[in-house]
């Protein structure tokens, strides 16, 4: 990197005040580009010690960032004379240390860089500071909060004022000639052209005057000697009859304004390997502009370098619902007024004495009090809209539509799921998810008011349908009409209080995920998982899998009383919230044949209030327990009161897949900042039977691997793979025989793919299978909807393999060899199907009534 300046900063060095920027902080972020690898080299400028043309012999590509460095002139008699300066070069001569006598100072011009000079004058020892603008405040391009600094500061504004000339007393002092202006009709930009008073002539004495009017690019080290004085040119190029003037380097193009004109997707100017941005391209902007354009522009030279060619940037496409102001009353209506935060600053007497940053920045809880007045208004899947994709991929451009739509209220008649069909596009994903990936069809499309939106097939509220809080429809929405309730700010919170022991624990088939968004091999996949929640934040992390473990010995249990009792048969499985919703609101006749179980999720949740909080001597009220799950409907799960003791949730919070992703992306957290590890004591171990779990088929499979042992009184050393079990077919079955008994088992993903096995069950018929597993979702717990959603089929069996995989490597698997399971029993359950384990471990069902 080369710079013309003898310390590398460029504008922000030497054009923005020190009291705004620290050098300090400066040159932090300097040191840290040089960390990457980049050479700074100073004093080298080009057109007196370097070429374009020599750089781009010698380099790949080249990067043209030289600001607009050359201050816009008064054009005014008077200008040359001594003690007169141009904004930019008066702030540069102050950065660099100079002393400029002062006096009475008077600037001249109404954006950014005048108030710079104005409140830097004032720090250097102006006796009076004065600003001189030809129009009113109200517009001023300055910020607003920068001419508010100056006024409590000391600078007098005198507006409607515009200079004519300068000329020089006898006494020798200046006099700033002025004229009163008036605003008349409004000029190109907008703004009301300031006209002179007529006989309104007035005179302002100085001692310095100060032009900061605007900047403009240097471009004149791309010629030789100019046959005309620079301050004739014409929009920064050489006035006409000039252009002939040979090029005394690449002949790179200039727009109107003599700004480098470069491809706007590309970051390409008109010469080879020649790239531009910042100032020399837009004119004057603020730096976050310019940081956005060397992004771009190095991403294109990075293509450039690699591949050859540019690959063509595009924008987004983005519609807006417009400004506060047009957003509808009622929206707002519950909002509570909660003022600005005000920016702690220095007293205004300790700013005069010299160059401290004025702004000394919000205390933490300021800035968690202003982050919480974000009114939330915008699209939370605009950054994962599939329509908007679509949009941009078609270069389509957004149009405020002729006729505008009535708006809707969103509609919130279900605990989690929220539809605004404000958003909706009628394509009916949503109604097809439910129906025919799902199966309980409870959505519809209605038409109301003139249009056509999504409602229940009933005309009920979603949570009195048959409605199982599966979240596939939610899944399936395109363009964020459908979302769901996120719970990761209770999670925040709840990690940022120190009283409060957060403790989360992660379902078996969000590894397949994490695995898949991290590159990582299926054996690392849980240590990593294990370091990026503790990176997060969790105090403690636990593997749900052990739970699985929990589950397989009492359900296990359960399912032998059954066979060995005459029971009720088939012992249909109750891991899946979905399934279990189906039952109690549509198939109450089936409740009997539900395992008593409860699900993993509620197992481990009892199991850490009741069990660890009492081992590690932390009380209740200080423990916070938050499940990772693939499944939406787990939230449901989480908020039934049967899962309640004394106003105890077992689960406090359930995040989804997608939800812990977005809090490490909220973090910031890279793959390098986890530093992987084991799930903590005393759950720590868990065998891979409890990882299959996550696949369609898991559940069955671990059940046969200790039913078939408890069956023979024999280990089960040899065949432990149920390979007819697993797989994303909708329905598998498997006949196992083991001490003389003939065990036959069904596994069902898909509820629709359960109903003909449903309707024959509540007819009396003999199915042919003594255990079902099913599960709401294709595929089983891979496919569910809190996951996010994938970019092409083969991801599902893919995500089950891995399952596999990990299964595979275990050194324990099966979940009744869980040493860290029998401890749990030894120490606090006693047995499976206890009286305390019944208690804790076992749950009852109800018909659905609204």
């Amino acid at each position: 990197m080369f710079e013309k300046q003898d310390h590398a900063g460029g504008m922000m060095r030497y054009g923005i005040p020190e009291y705004r920027l620290p050098k300090s902080t400066l040159e932090h972020e300097i040191d840290i580009i040089r960390a990457l690898g980049v050479r700074v080299v100073t004093g080298k400028a080009l057109g007196t010690h370097l070429s374009l043309e020599d750089l781009r012999r010698d380099f790949d590509a080249v990067y043209l960032a030289i600001g607009s460095w050359r201050a816009t002139p008064l054009r005014i008699d008077g200008e040359n004379l001594d003690g007169v300066w141009l904004g930019i070069q008066y702030l540069e001569r102050v950065a660099k240390g100079d002393e400029i006598p002062l006096g009475r100072t008077v600037v001249v011009g109404g954006g950014n860089t005048a108030i710079d000079c104005a409140r830097t004058a004032l720090r250097s020892g102006a006796s009076r500071v004065q600003l001189v603008y030809r129009r009113t405040r109200q517009e001023m391009p300055a910020e607003p909060f920068e001419v508010e600094e100056a006024v409590a500061e000391g600078v007098e504004m005198l507006y409607l004022t515009a200079p004519a000339r300068i000329t020089v007393g006898a006494d020798g002092t200046k006099r700033l000639v002025c004229l009163r202006m008036e605003l008349g009709e409004a000029d190109r930009t907008g703004r009301r052209r300031p006209v002179p008073v007529e006989g309104s002539e007035l005179e302002i004495e100085a001692d310095t005057i100060i032009g900061a009017i605007g900047q403009s690019t240097d471009t004149a080290f791309l010629y030789y000697e100019m046959p005309v004085h620079i301050s004739s040119w014409v929009r920064g190029r050489p006035a006409h009859g000039a252009e002939e003037a040979a090029y005394a380097d690449l002949p790179v193009r200039l727009n109107q304004w003599g700004d480098v004109e470069v491809d706007g997707r590309t970051m390409q100017s008109s010469e080879d390997k020649i790239f531009a941005g910042g100032d020399c391209v837009t004119g004057p902007a603020t730096v976050i502009q310019a940081v956005a354009a060397g992004r771009r522009a190095a991403a294109a030279m990075s293509d450039f370098v690699l591949r050859g060619y540019v690959r063509p940037s595009h924008e987004d496409y983005s519609c807006s619902r417009g400004t506060l102001e047009d957003l509808p009353r009622h929206e707002l209506e519950d909002v509570v007024r909660v003022p600005r935060a005000t920016m702690p600053s220095l007293p205004v007497e300790e700013r005069l004495a010299g160059f401290a940053e004025v702004e000394t920045g919000l205390t933490e809880q300021q800035a968690r009090t202003e982050a919480a007045r974000c009114l939330s208004c915008g699209c939370a899947k605009q950054d994962c809209c599939q329509l908007r994709d679509e949009a941009t991929a078609h270069g389509v451009v957004f149009e405020l539509p002729l006729h505008v739509r009535p708006y809707e209220p969103v509609v919130a008649d279900h605990p989690f799921i929220v539809r605004d069909n404000n958003k909706c596009i009628a394509c009916g994903r949503c109604v097809t998810a439910c129906a025919e990936i799902e199966g309980p069809g409870v959505l519809a499309f209605q038409y109301h008011e003139g249009r056509l939106v999504v409602g229940t097939h009933n005309g009920l509220p979603l949570s009195q349908t048959d409605c199982v809080s599966c979240g596939q429809c939610v899944r399936a929405c395109p363009c964020g009409a459908l979302d769901y309730v996120r719970e990761r700010g209770d999670v925040f919170t709840a990690i940022n209080d120190p009283r409060t022991v957060v403790v989360g624990f992660v379902a078996p088939a969000v590894r397949s995920v994490i695995a898949a968004e991290y590159g990582i091999e299926p054996a690392a996949a849980s240590p990593f998982i294990a370091g990026l929640m503790r990176q997060v934040g969790f105090d403690k992390v636990f593997d749900f899998s052990f739970a699985a473990d929990l589950t397989i010995l009492e359900e296990t249990t359960e399912f032998l009383e059954r066979v060995a009792t005459g029971g009720v048969l088939p012992q249909f499985t109750s891991c899946c919230p979905g399934w279990v919703n189906l039952v109690e609101r549509r198939y109450p006749e089936l409740i009997d044949h539900l395992s008593s179980c409860k699900s993993p999720q509620q197992m481990m949740g009892t199991t850490v209030k009741h069990h660890f909080a009492a081992q590690a001597g932390i009380a209740l009220d200080d423990l916070y327990v938050v499940s990772v799950v693939p499944c939406i409907a787990k939230k449901d799960e989480a908020a039934r009161p049967e899962h309640t003791t004394d106003g105890v949730r077992d689960v406090d919070a359930v995040l989804t897949t997608t939800e812990l992703l977005e809090m490490v992306q909220m973090l910031r957290l890279e793959a390098a900042d986890v530093e992987p590890g084991e799930f903590d004591e005393p759950y720590a171990r868990v065998s891979g039977a409890g990882v299959l779990f996550g696949a369609s088929g898991g559940v069955a499979e671990a059940t046969l691997r200790m039913a078939v042992e408890q069956l023979t009184g024999e280990p089960l050393v040899d065949n432990l793979d149920f390979t007819e079990l697993r797989g994303t077919d909708g329905f598998k079955e498997a006949h196992v025989t083991a001490g003389g008994v003939d065990v036959r088992v069904a596994v069902v993903s898909g509820l629709g793919n359960a109903e003909p096995l449903i309707r024959r069950v509540i007819a009396g018929e003999d199915v042919g299978y003594d255990l079902v597993e099913i599960m709401a979702c294709p595929g089983g717990c891979v496919s569910g909807a809190g996951h996010p959603v994938p970019t092409c089929a083969a991801e599902t069996p893919g995500r089950q393999q891995v399952l596999v995989d990990i299964d595979q490597l275990s050194p324990i698997r099966k979940s009744q060899e869980n040493p860290d399971v029998l401890r749990l029993y030894d120490e606090f359950y006693g047995a499976p199907a206890s009286p305390l384990a019944h208690e804790l471990l076992h749950t009852t069902y109800a018909p659905f009534r609204a």
